[in-house]
């Protein structure tokens, strides 16, 4: 025998080697045990160097172990040995964003633009990084793509998922037309994906000859099991059925009916209780008293950075109006809802304490003894690179009212804008929204009316412990004088007045709030005093309230 074919047996049976061991790695990984992954992993690193897939692996299951540095450092091995690899692209700007180092995934994602793939999952996978990117074109872009490689008649599921992704980029750009016409393939192609219903009713007001009532008691029928999923047909119905009692009335009581069952729905078998987070609220009143922000208590240097505007207060209460006003000026951008702050604040307060406090209550006193400088800088530098391009940006994120006074020691420069609404306006148009994340206080009339009252407290107490700080819009004042309210956020925020911000349904920039497909109209009044359509319904919320001396006429 030749001595020629040795080396090509000796190729092959590396690479069979490297196979295997990658098999059993992944195995391990997918198993999720962890001390065999990372045990398989090492060892392929050594003996395989030069093999970017196992350089991948080890990046893949440091990144699920949050091992941020460990990943990049593999990844980075894997895009040395093989740097076209649009897998190992992804993994690293996945990485980049779990640091995070936006700017540098950012630059990484701009050399992927408008590529063409022939592989659906590929180009998901990049529509998602850019969506995560804040690039809504792109992502569309990707998704379009990954729609027309995708074969609907073998895989409805999978096709139905692209044109729901689709979709939900699209609402955020205000194509909403588009978004109607997705979200019906996506349900055509699956009828089980209840998002899709929930999403479609949201994004215009239906009528009577335009409706999804039919389809959506039909999809009820089915006996739906999960208990998200049920909330989000109810909720649906519980949206449609409002819409049409403009028409008729009666509709109103159908609206309530499956609103309540909505929410004892989704509030079933979550592990919550109010009552922490009201302990919560009143420990931060009690902590952050008049005193601690006299001049001649709070520490040097101050920060002098101008830049934020935090609009906030309890969600549903006209926020995104406020904030579509401000940002349509030149000289300010939206970062969005961001949560910024509150991390940045518990990085903070581990410097202080490497062990978490026993308590919330004993985590709010320990941030009086954050360094509030240095805790301001950290808010902005995280904030970055989305910010630092314009004058001023907004952080539209509501619960930043917990934190209205560690922002004001932090930032004394910022401006805080609260914004309120009738209280039961307010309460039932919480209670009506299906939250992705946060506030389970929303889904039992009771829970929402407790937060309220301590969450009411606490603003009044802001507003006393730091009086001509903090600028008040009530909703209703918006929507009846838009302009001259308008003008009073504008020389609040010390900006020169210009006419676009009195015409806030010109802004084109995307929107992902729960708001997106309403901030795209005109001002219009009809959500004002809606309660009073429900005020048999809503009476326990008004009387607790009431009792609380919040006035409810």
């Amino acid at each position: 025998m030749s001595n020629d074919h040795y080396p090509s047996f000796t190729y092959s049976r590396t690479i069979n080697d490297i196979e295997a061991r990658l098999d059993q790695a992944w195995t391990h990984i997918n198993q999720k045990n962890v001390t065999k992954a990372q045990a398989a992993c090492t060892k392929i690193n050594v003996d395989f160097p030069n093999s970017a897939d196992g350089w991948y692996a080890t990046s893949f299951l440091a990144f699920q172990l949050k091992q941020a540095t460990l990943a990049l450092e593999c990844i980075e091995k894997s895009l040395q040995l093989a740097p076209d690899n649009p897998q190992w692209q992804c993994q690293k700007i996945k990485t980049l964003l779990l640091i995070p180092d936006k700017l540098s995934a950012q630059q990484a994602a701009a050399k992927m633009v408008n590529k063409n793939y022939q592989q659906a999952d590929t180009c998901a996978q990049w529509a998602l990084l850019f969506s995560q990117l804040n690039d809504f074109e792109q992502a569309q872009f990707y998704y379009r793509q990954a729609i027309s490689l995708t074969d609907e008649k073998n895989n409805p599921q999978q096709a139905g998922q692209l044109y729901f992704n689709l979709a939900s980029i699209e609402r955020f750009q205000g194509k909403l037309k588009q978004a109607e016409q997705h979200l019906n393939l996506a349900i055509s192609l699956n009828n089980k994906d209840y998002e899709a219903y929930l999403l479609r009713s949201s994004l215009k007001k239906q009528s009577p000859k335009a409706n999804h009532l039919p389809q959506l008691k039909q999809a009820l029928a089915n006996n739906i099991k999960h208990p998200i999923a049920k909330a989000q047909v109810l909720y649906a119905l519980a949206k449609e059925h409002e819409d049409l009692a403009s028409v008729d009335k009666n509709h109103y009581t159908l609206s309530f009916n499956y609103l309540k069952q909505a929410a004892n729905t989704r509030r079933t078998g979550m592990r919550y209780e109010v009552k922490q987070d009201l302990s919560t609220l009143k420990a931060i009143v009690k902590n952050f008293t008049r005193e601690i922000f006299q001049p001649e208590n709070r520490p040097l240097p101050q920060n002098t950075n101008n830049e934020a505007i935090f609009i906030l207060g309890l969600p549903r209460t006209g926020s995104t109006l406020v904030e579509r006003i401000i940002s349509n000026h030149q000289e300010v951008f939206s970062a969005g809802e961001l949560n910024n702050f509150a991390l940045t604040m518990m990085a903070e307060t581990k410097k202080i304490s490497p062990t978490a406090p026993p308590s919330r209550e004993e985590l709010v006193s320990l941030t009086r003894q954050i360094d509030f400088h240095a805790l301001g800088q950290a808010y902005i530098n995280s904030t970055r690179p989305d910010t630092g391009h314009s004058a001023h940006f907004i952080d539209k994120l509501p619960l930043n009212s917990l934190y209205v006074g560690l922002i004001h020691l932090a930032l004394p420069k910022a401006k805080i804008i609260y914004v309120t609404r009738h209280p039961l306006d307010t309460c039932y148009s919480i209670y009506k929204q299906l939250f992705t994340h946060g506030y389970p206080f929303s889904y039992d009339l009771t829970e929402l009316a407790q937060y309220y009252i301590e969450h009411h407290k606490l603003m009044q107490h802001w507003l006393s412990v730091m009086p001509g700080v903090i600028h008040q819009v009530a909703y209703e004042d918006l929507i009846t004088d838009i302009t001259a309210e308008a003008k009073k956020l504008i020389d609040y925020c010390q900006l020169p007045w210009q006419t676009a911000c009195s015409d806030f349904q010109e802004n084109t920039a995307p929107s992902t709030t729960a708001s997106a497909s309403q901030v795209r109209e005109k001002i219009y009044q009809s959500s004002k005093g809606k309660w009073r359509h429900f005020e048999q319904e809503l009476m326990l919320i008004k009387k607790l309230l009431e009792q609380a001396g919040i006035c409810c006429d």
